[in-house]
């Protein structure tokens, strides 16, 4: 990720001069907590400078939030305010009350968003999936680039973190992920398969109603049906999906890419249902019908690969087999926590 063409920004040269730096040393000396330093601090000085990306996301969301607090409907029309102008507010109630606290910058909450991920990546001390997340382009253009796929990303953490111990918590932290923005849903078929399709499935739709329930009486289920449709369809040339890919060919109507799109993210669901039984399959089960039901269509954005970064990130070294390589701080806070959580909610690895 930091071996950009062109003319990249001053910071990426110097972090990749300190990275190699530090890998250098590395392979003399035993510098395990030195390199996760680095590495953390390397993507916090990527994500401090002006984004090479652009997205209206963020702009449409301070808009919509004015909207609110002066009386009006954030859903059911168009905002001038967009680029280019017209497109609506097409994300949960949840994003309405997200970026309150950062109304005049809403991108500072992105940012606040992909520096906890940085800081519980560094904390868990694994340096692959550390390192992917500091360093990939995709996830540092999308921390600033005005996108709210980062904070989505620690949401999905947080639920499917929890979702491996205690199903049913991590099934209402899921309802509040979807109620941020919808793509969330992608996991809660596999959540089902791993947790049962009974308590999770209870916490999940009582924790949608809580979310969803007051915005639908507030502002109306038709309206806010209205901005989704509406979002999807403004989606001007093919971007980032399998009809980019295929050079969008004109004979095929897009109703019929959605049409696909949709029908492999049902059919990778019920895989997910059927076939779901572990903390992995979980997630990388998710990941597929994340990943259909977004990209196999007409469009998409790099920006929604920061959404499923951060879980797979999290597991990446232990799935590679590089536990050995996990870095120690002073006192082991990490394994004691673990230890500790491993004996009151110990990950399941079975749904039945």
């Amino acid at each position: 990720g930091l071996l950009q063409t062109g003319t990249p920004p001053r910071v990426v040269v110097l972090s990749l001069i300190v990275v190699a730096v530090t890998l250098a040393t590395s392979l003399r000396w035993r510098i395990g907590p030195v390199v996760v330093i680095v590495l953390l601090l390397v993507g916090l000085a990527l994500r401090a400078v002006p984004s090479t990306g652009f997205s209206d996301v963020l702009t449409v969301t301070e808009a919509a939030i004015r909207e609110m607090q002066a009386g009006g409907n954030p859903y059911g029309h168009g905002f001038e305010e967009s680029f280019p102008p017209g497109a609506p507010f097409a994300y949960g109630p949840l994003a309405l009350l997200w970026y309150v606290p950062a109304l005049d910058d809403p991108g500072a909450q992105e940012l606040l968003a992909a520096t906890v991920v940085l800081g519980l990546l560094a904390l868990r001390g694994r340096p692959l999936g550390l390192a992917v997340y500091a360093v990939t382009p995709a996830f540092v253009v999308a921390a600033g680039d005005g996108s709210n796929d980062t904070t989505a990303g620690l949401l999905i953490l947080v639920a499917l973190l929890v979702a491996e111990r205690v199903p049913v918590a991590g099934a209402a932290l899921l309802a509040a992920a979807v109620a941020f923005k919808p793509y969330a849903l992608a996991w809660l078929p596999g959540l089902l398969a791993y947790g049962g399709l009974g308590a999770p499935l209870a916490a999940f739709l009582v924790a949608s109603a809580v979310a969803w329930l007051p915005a639908l009486v507030a502002f109306g289920p038709r309206e806010v049906l209205w901005s989704f449709r509406e979002a999807d369809a403004l989606h001007g040339p093919a971007y980032y999906s399998l009809a980019f890919a295929l050079e969008a060919p004109e004979a095929v109507p897009r109703p019929l890419w959605t049409g696909l799109r949709i029908a492999v993210g049902v059919g990778l669901a019920i895989g997910n249902l059927l076939f779901v039984r572990s903390a992995a399959s979980l997630i990388i089960g998710g990941a597929l019908v994340f990943g259909a039901t977004l990209f196999l269509g007409w469009w998409g954005s790099f920006a929604y690969f920061a959404a499923v970064a951060p879980v797979l990130c999290w597991h990446l070294d232990d799935w590679l087999g590089l536990q050995r390589f996990r870095v120690v701080w002073p006192t082991d806070l990490v394994r004691r926590v673990t230890t500790w959580a491993d004996t009151r909610w110990p990950v399941r690895s079975s749904a039945v």
